[in-house]
């Protein structure tokens, strides 16, 4: 089956304009600090330009943000998962489904606690996407961890029966040895863009790259 794919860090209307062309499943937006960060005026103003999403599933990210910020940020935008990825605990995640109705994803940050900490959320958080943190940076480095512990994070997400996205430093020139792994699904940022914009051109490498590993993203 084919990894999911998810286009993060969109922020500006070009940027949503080249995704929502994409086979992207996933759709991500920033509203955490971040050079990426969006307001959620400028969100509903991209989307009623660009019309309906179809099939794609809108993402907001956070990262430690007080629950009624969250609340507030996504009123009146059709999100359907919140990404939550900071240290925020299984509490925390389980009062943000509880006040939006929606799914959650908690990001796991690779070290070699990071898979009990996995743990913990299990019967909580709806998906995982793990990814490198660098430095006092969450996320959208540009910097990998070490694809060879992608196995045990892709089977505790089978014990617990969600998806698991591998993030951090994926572009279209090292997505075959991503690939290797089978993860649920890829999360790609930086990788995409030239001169802090999405790129037409790399998202179509990546995919066709994708594709050549027998994995079929136009769904």
């Amino acid at each position: 089956m084919a990894p999911l794919l998810k286009l993060c860090g969109n922020h500006s209307e070009g940027d949503i304009e080249v995704v929502f062309h994409s086979s992207a499943d996933y759709v991500g937006f920033v509203f955490a600090k971040s050079k990426r960060k969006v307001e959620r005026n400028q969100v509903i103003e991209w989307l009623e330009k660009q019309g309906p999403k179809g099939n794609k599933k809108l993402v907001a990210l956070f990262v430690n943000a007080a629950t009624k910020d969250i609340v507030q940020a996504i009123e009146g935008i059709p999100f359907d998962i919140i990404q939550c990825h900071g240290n925020e605990s299984a509490e925390q995640v389980a009062e943000v489904k509880d006040k939006t109705g929606l799914d959650v994803w908690k990001v796991i940050h690779h070290n070699e606690d990071a898979l009990s900490l996995m743990k913990t959320y299990k019967g909580i958080a709806d998906g995982y996407i793990v990814d490198c943190k660098v430095g006092n940076q969450w996320g959208g480095t540009g910097v990998s961890f070490d694809w060879k512990y992608t196995p045990s994070y892709i089977n505790e997400g089978r014990v617990q029966q969600v998806p698991v996205f591998i993030a951090g430093g994926i572009k279209p020139m090292n997505i075959d040895e991503l690939l290797r792994y089978q993860p649920d699904g890829i999360d790609v940022s930086s990788g995409i863009e030239e001169n802090g914009k999405k790129s037409s051109k790399l998202i179509r490498q990546l995919e066709e790259r994708m594709n050549r590993n027998g994995s079929d993203v136009s769904r």
